[in-house]
C-alpha cells in the first residue's frame, strides 16, 4: 500500500514521462509541479516507490521511469474516478443520421474519428455476423453450376455467399427455397438459421443442396466473421525512433495478426478496460489496449479499441471512450 504522497509522485511521474519521453528526476518534479516537499523528500519517495517496483531506474540517467506495475496502478486510479458523460456527441450523431444503412462506412469513419482525437491506432470490430438478424435472402444463378445467395441483414449489411449446385437444381426448387427461408428465417439471426440447416429436410429440393449452402455459409463467415476496420495506423509510423523500433515493430506485427480481434472478444466489456504489456500478452512489452464495447441504435455492436505504447495518455483516452 503506497502513500498519499507516494501516489501522488508517481502520479506526476507517470504523466510526465509520457508527455516527455524520458526518465524523471526529482528536480524536473519540483521544477515542473511545485510541490511543496524538498528534493531529498523527492528522492526518498521514489525510492520507496523503487523498491515497490513501480518504478524503474535507467542505467542512463537518474532518473525514473514508470514500470508497467507502476503504470497499471496509475490506470487502476483513472478508472475508479471515471464518469460516463451524458452529453451529446454532435460529431457522431451526424455522421450516423447520413450513414446509418452503409455498416461498412460508418465503422471505418468511427476508427478513423477516434483515432484522429487520440493521436493513436483505433480498430473497431464489426458485429458478428453470427449475430446479426437476416433481413431478406435471395438467390442469383449465375451460371448452370454457379449459385449466389445475398443475404441481407437486418442493419443493412450484404453478405455474398457462393456454391457450387447440381445443373438438376431448378429455378423453380431454388426459388421455392428461396421462399421458404424468407418465410421462416426473417428476423432471425443467422446463427439461427444455420442450426436449423442442420436438421432441415424439404421435399421439393434435394437434401444435398441444403448441405452444401449450410457448408458454404459457415466456410466462407468463419474465414471473416467479423470486418475489422483500423484507423490512424501512421500515427505508428510517426512515432518509429531509434529507441522504440522494437515496440513498434511489436504493436504492427500484433495489428496485422488475428490475435486483436481474439483479445478484444475475450476482454472487452461494457466498461473501459485497459491492458498493459505482458497483460496482453507474455511475449509483448511496451503496448498498451484500451477497449470498451459499443452499441449503435440497437442493432449494431462490436469492440473498439485505442492500441499505443504504455507511455499513453491514458486519462485522454479514457475520457474519449467514455464520452463515445
Amino acid at each position: 500500500m503506497i502513500t498519499e504522497r507516494q501516489l501522488q509522485i508517481l502520479n506526476v511521474i507517470v504523466e510526465d514521462y509520457v508527455e516527455l519521453g524520458q526518465p524523471i528526476g526529482s528536480k524536473s518534479i519540483i521544477e515542473r509541479h511545485q510541490l511543496p516537499i524538498s528534493p531529498a523528500t523527492v528522492r526518498n519517495e521514489m525510492k520507496q516507490l523503487e523498491e515497490l517496483e513501480l518504478l524503474e531506474k535507467t542505467h542512463t540517467s537518474s532518473g525514473r521511469v514508470p514500470s508497467e506495475k507502476g503504470i497499471r496502478h496509475y490506470v487502476d486510479q483513472l478508472l475508479k474516478v471515471k464518469s460516463r458523460s451524458k452529453q451529446s456527441i454532435d460529431w457522431f450523431n451526424q455522421f450516423y443520421d447520413d450513414n446509418q444503412y452503409d455498416v461498412n462506412a460508418m465503422l471505418k469513419w468511427l476508427a478513423l474519428e477516434i483515432s484522429n482525437r487520440s493521436h493513436y491506432t483505433t480498430v473497431v470490430l464489426g458485429p458478428n455476423k453470427f449475430s446479426r438478424h437476416i433481413f431478406e435472402i435471395h438467390f442469383v444463378r449465375v451460371n448452370p453450376n454457379h449459385l449466389m445467395s445475398v443475404i441481407v441483414f437486418a442493419d443493412g449489411y450484404v453478405e455474398k455467399v457462393h456454391l457450387q449446385i447440381s445443373k438438376l437444381i431448378t429455378h423453380e426448387q431454388i426459388e421455392k427455397f428461396m421462399n421458404y427461408l424468407n418465410l421462416h428465417f426473417k428476423q432471425n439471426t443467422l446463427s439461427t438459421l444455420i442450426n436449423t440447416l442442420e436438421s432441415l429436410t424439404l421435399s421439393f429440393i434435394d437434401q444435398q443442396f441444403i448441405n452444401n449452402f449450410k457448408y458454404a455459409l459457415i466456410t466462407q463467415i468463419n474465414d471473416q466473421n467479423e470486418e475489422m476496420f483500423l484507423g490512424g495506423k501512421m500515427h505508428l509510423i510517426e512515432a518509429l525512433n531509434v529507441s522504440n523500433v522494437s515496440m513498434i515493430q511489436s504493436i504492427l506485427k500484433y495489428l496485422e495478426s488475428e490475435r486483436i480481434a481474439q483479445f478484444l472478444n475475450e476482454t472487452a466489456n461494457d466498461s473501459i478496460s485497459v491492458n498493459i504489456g505482458q497483460e496482453i500478452n507474455q511475449d509483448l512489452e511496451g503496448i498498451s489496449i484500451v477497449s470498451t464495447s459499443y452499441e449503435i441504435s440497437g442493432d449494431i455492436s462490436g469492440h473498439l479499441a485505442v492500441i499505443g505504447p504504455t507511455a499513453m495518455h491514458y486519462n485522454k483516452v479514457i475520457q474519449l471512450l467514455n464520452h463515445f
